[in-house]
């Protein structure tokens, strides 16, 4: 409109007939700025390996866009709501939209945070996790979803799942990753008890389902030769879904201490506390 239709973008727009009379020149020349940065920011979008022409481009917006938030500022703009919407937020996005790797940079903010969020609520150092989303950012947020998949729950109760889990990470861990799955399993509302009869392998002290998910998971973590028998009784009791469910538990609870180990930080071996109370740990059936 300002390149061919002066007149009418210099009466239509609030506060532009403010400024002085039409002239008709510059109205132009600040149209064809407009359209080279909408171009700028056309071909960063088709190709982001241009990011700076896009940066270039908006660099005139956010510019212009600065000009009207000093004058909202300072009081002299008489259309504040209706700049702040079409100039200052625009000129704003479109300089963030021209930034190169601004999704991944967002991402690895939110990565870090969350990981100190779980360091401090657990007690559990994630200096693996972190060193992870430093060096190689691909390689983190291919792993990561695995976090979610070891929650993964339809049919078995919620203490047979942890049981399935916390045999996987005794199984691989020194002492911190079974201690993190202790505290989970606490949270989510596990009876003392029975976690603590996983942790001792006491098999006596478990209830029904606690022992059908540990003797599956055992078996599998030492490839029994009656690990088929014990699958088969998971099958039984909650279907293929059951057998799905623990097996999700019991690997997923397995793949952090192994990748905390294979990166070399897996150096801490400590007793295992559930609610405060140290527990003799035994790993393997007497």
């Amino acid at each position: 409109m300002m390149l061919f239709a002066g007149a009418y973008w210099f009466e239509s727009v609030p506060g532009a007939t403010e400024t002085g009379p039409f002239n008709p020149h510059f109205v132009q020349d600040i149209g064809a700025a407009f359209l080279t940065s909408g171009l700028a920011l056309a071909v960063r979008a088709w190709r982001p390996v241009y990011w700076p022409a896009a940066v270039a481009g908006a660099g005139f917006l956010a510019a212009h866009g600065l000009i009207h938030l000093v004058a909202i500022v300072a009081g002299h703009d008489h259309h504040a709501v209706f700049d702040v919407v079409v100039v200052v937020l625009p000129s704003a996005l479109a300089l963030y939209s021209a930034l190169p790797d601004k999704e991944k940079i967002m991402r690895s903010w939110f990565a870090r945070r969350l990981l100190r969020r779980y360091s401090q609520r657990y007690g559990y150092d994630t200096g693996y996790l972190e060193m992870l989303l430093k060096v190689s950012p691909a390689a983190f947020f291919k792993f990561a979803p695995l976090m979610k998949a070891s929650r993964h729950r339809e049919v078995v109760p919620i203490e047979a799942s942890f049981a399935a889990g916390l045999t996987g990470a005794k199984g691989e861990d020194c002492g911190p990753c079974a201690q993190l799955v202790v505290d989970m399993a606490l949270e989510a509302g596990v009876a003392r008890d029975q976690i603590e009869a996983v942790v001792r392998r006491d098999v006596r002290a478990m209830n029904d389902d606690v022992v059908l998910a540990f003797r599956f998971a055992d078996a599998i973590v030492r490839r029994s030769d009656d690990e088929d028998e014990h699958r088969d009784a998971v099958r039984a009791q909650w279907g293929q879904k059951g057998v799905i469910d623990l097996s999700f538990a019991l690997q997923m609870g397995r793949m952090f201490p192994m990748m905390k180990t294979a990166l070399g930080y897996a150096k801490e071996c400590r007793r295992i506390s559930v609610d405060g109370k140290q527990i003799d740990v035994v790993k393997q059936a007497a």
